[in-house]
C-alpha cells in the first residue's frame, strides 16, 4: 500500500466519532432520595444510592435501560451495596481508612490500565449524569476491603509444599491441549432461598452480554468479593475449572457465553474471548525476538473506528518494513498517528499464551495477521529465534497463584460470616 493511502486511513481513523453510552434517565424520575432500600447494621442504603449505582452500571456496561432489565438486576445491585456496607463497616472496626488521595490514585490507575486520558472517567460519568460520588464510594469500599483482607486474611493463609507440588504438576502437563481466554462473573449465593432469584439475574445479564453489553464492566460490577469484585480475562485449560463450568464450555469458541452455571461459589457466567490448541513441551524452551506494532485505539472507540484500524493493520502487514527498521515502512513520525513499535526478546515460556502461539507459528522475518486487543490493533514480526536452556519452574509464581486461589475462598467465607452476624433488612 502507498504511504499516502496509509496516511488517508490514519486520518480517517482519527476523526471517526463514537457515540456516548446512553444514560438511564428514567431511573431518577421519581426522585426517591428519602426512601430506604435496605438497612445494614446501623447504616442505611437509600433508593437514591441504588438508582445512582444503576445509572452507573448502565453507563459503563452498556446494558439496556429497559424496565424489565432494571427490575431484574435491581435486587442484585442492592445486594452489592449491602456487601459494600458490610465491607466498610468491617474496615472501620479494623481502623482502616481510605483517603481521597487513595481513591484518586486508584481512578488514575484504572484510566492508565485502559489507556484512557486523565479525567476521562469523570467526564464519562458527567456526560451520563452519574454522580461521581457513586463511583468513588465503590472504589473506597474496594480499597478498604482489599486492605482488610490483607490485614486479617493474608497472615493466616498457609501455602504448603503439597500445594506447590500440585500446582507444578498442573503447569507441567506436556501435551497438546485446548486453552481458552475467558472472563468470569460469579453471583455469590448468600442464602439458599436466593438461588432462583440469582439465576434470573444471571439470565438477564447473559442476554444483555449476548446483545453487546460490556462483559468486562459487568464482571467489575457483579463479580466476586475478592480483589474488589473485578475479574480480568485470563487463559486457562478448561479441565482446571470447576467441573460444571468445564462441561458448559465443551466445544466453546470465541464469543461464546455460557448459560448460568451452578458452582460451589455461586451462579457463574463465563465468556470465551479466544480459544486455541496449545502444543506445550516444558523441557524445551526457545528465545525469540519480536517486533510489536500497536495501532492505538481510543478507550471509547466505536465499532467503525475499530474496523478502520483493522484495515490499516492489514495494510501494514503487507508492508511492515524490516526487523532492522525501528518503525514502519514509509512512516517516519509514528507519534503523529498514535502508533507504537517495540522490540522484545524473551523465552517462549515467558510470553503470554496468545503471543506464544503467534511466535511459534512464524518464521524469522514473517509477520502475524493483525488482531484486536484492549489497547488497539497489534501485529508481531519474528526477528530472531534460538534455542535456550529451559529455566526451573518459578516457585514464586506458583506460590502467588495458589495464594490468590486461597484468598478468594477466604474472602467469600468472610463476607458470608459478616452477612450472618449483621442485621440486614431489605425493603
Amino acid at each position: 500500500m502507498k504511504t499516502t493511502g496509509l496516511l488517508h486511513l490514519l486520518a480517517l481513523a482519527a476523526f471517526v466519532a463514537s457515540a456516548p453510552a446512553q444514560a438511564a434517565e428514567k431511573l431518577m424520575a421519581d426522585n426517591r432520595q428519602g426512601d430506604i432500600a435496605a438497612i445494614v447494621g446501623g447504616d442505611v442504603i437509600s433508593n437514591y444510592d441504588v438508582d445512582s449505582r444503576l445509572k452507573f452500571i448502565m453507563a459503563t456496561t452498556h446494558i439496556s435501560d429497559t424496565p424489565d432489565v432494571i427490575e431484574r438486576i435491581r435486587p442484585q445491585v442492592v445486594q452489592s451495596l449491602i456487601n459494600e456496607k458490610l465491607e466498610m463497616q468491617a474496615a472501620d472496626k479494623a481502623s482502616i481508612k481510605i483517603s481521597d488521595d487513595d481513591i484518586n490514585k486508584a481512578i488514575a490507575g484504572i484510566e492508565s490500565e485502559r489507556s484512557m486520558p486523565s479525567g476521562a472517567i469523570t467526564r464519562q460519568l458527567s456526560d451520563n449524569h452519574v454522580p461521581m460520588e457513586t463511583f468513588k464510594n465503590q472504589i473506597r469500599a474496594q480499597l478498604a476491603w482489599n486492605s482488610l483482607l490483607a490485614k486479617n486474611m493474608k497472615p493466616h493463609i498457609r501455602i504448603t509444599d503439597q500445594d506447590i507440588e500440585m500446582a507444578q504438576k498442573r503447569a507441567l502437563i506436556p501435551t497438546t491441549f485446548t486453552e481458552l481466554k475467558i472472563g468470569v462473573v460469579t453471583l455469590p449465593i448468600d442464602k439458599p432461598s436466593r438461588e432462583a432469584e440469582l439465576v434470573k439475574v444471571a439470565d438477564k445479564l447473559i442476554k444483555e452480554v449476548r446483545n453487546g453489553a460490556d462483559f468486562s464492566e459487568v464482571s467489575r460490577q457483579f463479580g466476586g468479593v475478592a480483589g474488589g469484585g473485578h475479574v480480568e480475562t485470563f487463559w486457562v485449560k478448561p479441565e482446571q475449572l470447576d467441573p460444571a463450568v468445564f462441561k458448559a464450555l465443551a466445544g466453546a469458541k470465541a464469543g461464546f457465553v455460557t448459560d448460568p452455571v451452578r458452582t460451589d461459589t455461586g451462579i457463574t457466567i463465563v465468556k470465551v474471548y479466544d480459544a486455541h490448541m496449545v502444543a506445550d513441551s516444558p523441557a524445551v524452551d526457545t528465545e525469540v525476538t519480536l517486533k510489536e506494532i500497536l495501532l492505538k485505539l481510543k478507550a471509547d472507540a466505536s465499532n467503525k473506528e475499530a474496523s478502520v484500524l483493522l484495515q490499516i493493520g492489514e495494510d501494514v502487514a503487507k508492508h511492515p518494513g524490516t526487523c532492522e527498521e525501528k518503525g514502519i515502512a514509509g512512516l517516519d513520525n509514528l507519534q503523529d498517528f498514535d502508533i507504537e513499535v517495540n522490540f522484545t526478546t524473551a523465552r517462549l515460556s515467558e510470553l503470554p499464551a496468545a503471543i506464544k502461539i503467534i511466535a511459534q507459528n512464524l518464521n524469522v522475518g514473517d509477520i502475524s495477521s493483525p488482531f484486536a486487543s484492549d489497547e488497539g490493533i497489534r501485529l508481531y514480526m519474528l526477528c530472531g529465534k534460538k534455542d535456550a536452556p529451559s529455566p526451573a519452574m518459578d516457585r514464586e509464581h506458583l506460590t502467588d497463584l495458589v495464594f490468590q486461589q486461597k484468598m478468594e475462598l477466604e474472602a467469600q467465607k468472610y463476607i458470608r460470616n459478616l452477612r450472618r452476624e449483621t442485621f440486614i433488612e431489605i425493603r
